[in-house]
């Protein structure tokens, strides 16, 4: 009888919690489609809730505030990006994959990460989708290799192959590079980090 009950007061949770995740898709999508259709305008609550057919207060439930929601919209707008799923057997080519993923995906959708990355202050911290973890992961399986010279610490070079990876993202939104020198340099930064992984430079 007990588990019978919980079951029914788990049921109209559950059902909540997926119209939660459905209104907030709604409203990121509807949000993302707006910015597609005017780069230049930022969109606004108002025509947000209008589009997504929600109260603005629920932006502010469900989202949070600007940052929040430029946050939600970049990982919203960055969602194919399946970072686990890239594998190689060369650590070096898996890096080349993953750095050429991202790549991909913001080209594929320029006109809103060029919208949306030089306006957001912790684009820094890349999403829920950083790759810094897995550029990691790619020196690691190098040096378990015996790919990388003795002494290097495989997280700070990790680190900085995923700041130039950064660094060349906000060449490209800012509109300095365009979308070959963006591919072509962002693989020069793995390129660079596996030679002095390699070499022990620092």
């Amino acid at each position: 009888m007990a588990s019978t009950e919980a079951a029914r007061a788990q049921a109209p949770a559950g059902l909540r919690e997926r119209g939660k995740r459905r209104r907030t898709e709604r409203i990121l999508d509807s949000a993302l489609e707006l910015l597609r259709e005017d780069p230049e305008q930022t969109p606004t609550i108002e025509r947000i809730s209008e589009r997504a057919e929600v109260a603005p207060m629920t932006i502010f439930n469900l989202v949070g505030n600007r940052e929040q929601m430029w946050s939600a919209m970049a990982d919203q707008a960055l969602r194919d990006l399946d970072l686990e799923s890239i594998s190689a057997d060369d650590p070096r080519e898996r890096a080349h994959r993953i750095v050429d993923s991202v790549v991909k995906i913001l080209c594929a959708d320029a006109e809103v990460f060029r919208a949306l990355l030089p306006g957001w202050r912790l684009s820094g911290r890349m999403l829920e989708h950083d790759p810094t973890n897995a550029l990691i992961e790619c020196l690691q399986q190098a040096d378990d290799a015996g790919m990388v010279a003795p002494g290097v610490d495989v997280r700070r070079y990790g680190e900085i192959m995923a700041a130039g990876l950064l660094g060349t993202i906000h060449q490209w939104s800012a509109g300095l590079i365009g979308d070959r020198a963006f591919r072509k340099r962002a693989a020069e930064v793995v390129d660079i980090v596996f030679a002095a992984a390699r070499h022990g430079n620092d």
